[in-house]
């Protein structure tokens, strides 16, 4: 199937996917009435997170834009992706791989989240000041997170700050201090290592 057919095939693809979970967009809506919007996000996208195959990736993107993500027709989330956060916006051609954790994030066109990625609210999810208090009954001061265009977060960092366009995030970092564009970093805490632009081409 040439280009030129292929788009018109995908959309009709999307409509059948809406169609088959039209009703649980109404359910989860009739929920969030009752638990709120963010328990009733999180709780559908435990569910989708288990739906496998193209048809599930599908379904689970229309089940989340229909509960008002703000994702792109054509960005792809895998199986086991979490998004917790209604806030959520995913950019076109962004890929989120398996077993992503995501909170309230801004994710830029084509960049690609690799397996197991985990970019939290900011890092300040939890309150942690107050000694004579439990942690988890200190307010938190959740943040937005944004990755820009065309970048690479490798497979199970960590991002707790923003990442500018087209950088690169190395496999098992923590990212603690904002990434600025077209940077590598890698490491515990994360650290420059080099520069996209100083790379010759090709």
């Amino acid at each position: 199937m040439d280009s030129a057919s292929a788009h018109p095939a995908k959309a009709f693809i999307r409509t059948l996917a809406t169609l088959a979970i039209f009703w649980r967009i109404l359910f989860y809506r009739c929920l969030g009435l009752l638990l709120g919007r963010s328990r009733a996000f999180a709780d559908a996208s435990q569910r989708a997170s288990r739906w496998v195959g193209l048809w599930g990736a599908y379904r689970r993107r229309a089940l989340l834009r229909g509960l008002g993500a703000n994702l792109a027709d054509d960005c792809h989330i895998e199986m086991g992706a979490l998004l917790s956060k209604p806030t959520i916006v995913i950019g076109p051609g962004a890929y989120v791989g398996a077993y992503c954790t995501l909170g309230d994030v801004r994710i830029g066109a084509k960049t690609m989240l690799a397996d197991g990625v985990r970019i939290p609210s900011g890092p300040a999810s939890h309150g942690v000041d107050c000694l004579d208090i439990p942690m988890a009954d200190q307010p938190g001061a959740a943040q937005t997170v944004c990755i820009g265009r065309n970048c690479w977060i490798g497979t199970n960092a960590v991002v707790l700050a923003d990442v500018g366009d087209h950088a690169i995030v190395a496999a098992g970092a923590v990212v603690t201090k904002p990434v600025a564009p077209y940077a590598v970093v890698a490491g515990v805490p994360a650290k420059p290592i080099d520069d996209r632009r100083d790379q010759p081409n090709g």
